[in-house]
């Protein structure tokens, strides 16, 4: 499941049931949604980060922004929050 194949498809999937067509997210969220383990967070977030700068045109969804803060739970680690919006159709 951590393939960099697979993350497109599941971000999609998140982001259609959460039905808008942008939002922030964390990488937590979407590990809960899914159901995935903590393995798996490195590999959506790198996935994120890039798509803020190189885009993949196989998903339909990018980032637009990034913001960090500080977790509020032990222990306290850097979070990061992404803003996913829907690519406009050119």
């Amino acid at each position: 499941m951590t393939c960099t194949l697979d993350i497109p498809d599941l971000l999609e999937q998140y982001m259609e049931a959460s039905g808008s067509s942008e939002q922030w997210i964390t990488v937590r969220e979407i590990r809960s949604f899914f159901h995935l383990d903590d393995a798996t967070g490195p590999a959506f977030s790198g996935f994120l980060l890039k798509s803020q700068y190189a885009a993949r045109w196989s998903c339909r969804y990018k980032v637009d922004r990034i913001e960090r803060f500080r977790d509020t739970l032990p222990p306290y680690r850097i979070v990061r929050r992404y803003h996913v919006r829907e690519r406009s159709v050119q």
